[in-house]
């Protein structure tokens, strides 16, 4: 894997100041030059001057991690001049703090307007950047990407410790349950789910034997967003690794995607890889359909 360059935003709260010392690390570990910005959703009257003090910041980390730091002289950003920023990157560190208008309500938060919009993968940085990831939870969909989603993962972080997690959506199930269908058909129908997600996962962990990594699996039931959060808490991981795909205005209006919700929800941090940037999709071997 290859970074051209990592762009990182801060509004110099304690949130923003860590998602810039784990883009450093980050920087150091993929020998990649770090670019910075300043975005504030609101003016802080105590910064006089941000893009000074945004340049003494880059000057402490390039001295610190023995990296290129270049703070961007351009003040005030929209959330949109950042995605354009993106694009030029392979990529995007952002601290968890944002807040929704009502003046955007149906588009999210600024943040989730990044993860949706982004040109390149967005980390969203939540603890402290004291070490590299070595215990990474990789949320799948089972398509015929996720492979592709595993490697990334792998490459990005080089972990000691990975888990692979599908939830079985309960929306299925519901329309079944609306159908008046039987107990014992949606049992049936939930325990087969079950297995062919098993056996996907089985064919994926096949193709990680003898990786440094530790490599298990596991199967939840439910909203595949707040499951993969729960299993997040669960197995410890320090990082969860998604995939984004494009979503509808009305899933948007109501929910967002399972990618931004995750973002939101967990508590370690997220990496959210837009699919159509990995590799072109290796056809599924016959039976997975």
């Amino acid at each position: 894997m290859t970074f051209d360059s990592i762009l990182a935003i801060t509004d110099f709260t304690a949130s923003s100041e860590q998602a810039l010392d784990r883009a450093a690390l980050l920087a150091s570990q993929h020998g990649a030059p770090l670019r910075l910005i300043y975005f504030a959703e609101e003016a802080h009257r105590f910064f006089s001057d941000p893009v000074a003090r945004l340049s003494q910041r880059a000057r402490q980390l390039a001295r610190r991690h023995g990296i290129r730091v270049h703070a961007l002289q351009r003040y005030p950003m929209k959330v949109e001049d950042i995605v354009v920023e993106s694009r030029a990157s392979s990529l995007l560190v952002v601290g968890p703090v944002w807040r929704r208008r009502w003046t955007t309500f149906f588009l999210g938060t600024g943040l989730d307007h990044l993860v949706r919009e982004s040109g390149c993968p967005v980390l969203v940085v939540k603890q402290a950047a004291s070490h590299g990831y070595a215990n990474v939870l990789v949320a799948v969909d089972l398509s015929p990407r996720s492979g592709d989603l595993i490697a990334y993962a792998r490459e990005f972080t080089h972990p000691s410790k990975v888990k692979l997690f599908h939830a079985i959506d309960t929306v299925e199930e519901s329309r079944l349950r609306m159908a008046d269908v039987t107990w014992e058909a949606m049992r049936a129908n939930r325990l087969d789910s079950r297995h062919r997600a098993r056996e996907r996962l089985v064919q994926l962990t096949s193709t990680m034997q003898g990786a440094e990594s530790d490599v298990s699996f596991d199967v939840g039931n439910g909203d595949p967003a707040y499951q993969a959060a729960v299993e997040q808490q669960v197995s410890r991981a320090e990082l969860v690794v998604v995939g984004q795909r494009g979503v509808s205005t009305l899933a948007r209006w109501f929910m967002g995607s399972v990618a931004e919700r995750l973002a939101r929800w967990a508590e370690g941090d997220v990496l959210v890889v837009p699919l159509e940037r990995l590799a072109a999709p290796v056809p599924m071997l016959a039976g997975q359909g």
